[in-house]
């Protein structure tokens, strides 16, 4: 799940957002905190029950996307709206990426503006009905993980981040959505990814 907001960040961070895939360890945890601790769950049930369905609507409500060659998980979302990156090619190994090993992600793409201090990405992450996460982060202190610094020059980018997936990462299907834009609201790019993680 959070390998995902990492892989979202990274791609949507303008291939730079890779590093975001350190943010990994702190979704895990929010996860199994869900799932550890089955009470507060049922109280978020029914304390939020009203919005349940119109996140699982939210969810699928964007069918405007397109595969990112190179047969990982990752669309483009809003695809008809024009996007300052174009992704070439993202891969990742293993694919599909699995819990308790390294998962290697490389990104291929296009910017065609230079991205400069204030630009910032978007991401959600759901666990099935549950929103787990919506966070907005700084591209130019989260790409500082992967020792790149802003500005981003524009055109041709390619990354390679390695990052370790925890084992205990609760098994099912995680939908991540990373939006980014640029300090002045320009769109950078949105990606989408659904990863399972098997129950074993």
């Amino acid at each position: 799940m959070v390998a995902f907001t990492k892989i979202a960040i990274a791609a949507a961070s303008t291939l730079s957002a890779v590093n975001s895939l350190s943010l990994f360890n702190e979704y895990v945890d929010r996860a199994l905190a869900i799932f550890n601790t089955p009470d507060e769950l049922y109280s978020q049930y029914d304390t939020q029950q009203q919005n349940f369905f119109h996140i699982q609507k939210e969810a699928h409500v964007n069918d405007d996307t397109k595969p990112v060659p190179g047969k990982s998980p990752i669309e483009v979302c809003d695809y008809s709206t024009k996007q300052l990156l174009t992704l070439d090619e993202i891969t990742i190994s293993p694919n599909p990426p699995e819990a308790g090993a390294n998962l290697t992600f490389t990104a291929k793409g296009t910017i065609d503006k230079t991205i400069t201090d204030g630009a910032y990405v978007e991401v959600d992450v759901r666990y099935g009905f549950i929103k787990l996460i919506h966070q907005t982060y700084d591209i130019c202190k989260e790409i500082t993980k992967v020792d790149l610094e802003c500005p981003i020059e524009k055109g041709k980018q390619v990354i390679t981040k390695e990052v370790e997936i925890p084992e205990e990462v609760p098994p099912g299907k995680y939908l991540v959505t990373a939006r980014a834009f640029t300090k002045d609201d320009e769109y950078i790019t949105c990606l989408t990814a659904t990863i399972e993680f098997p129950y074993q």
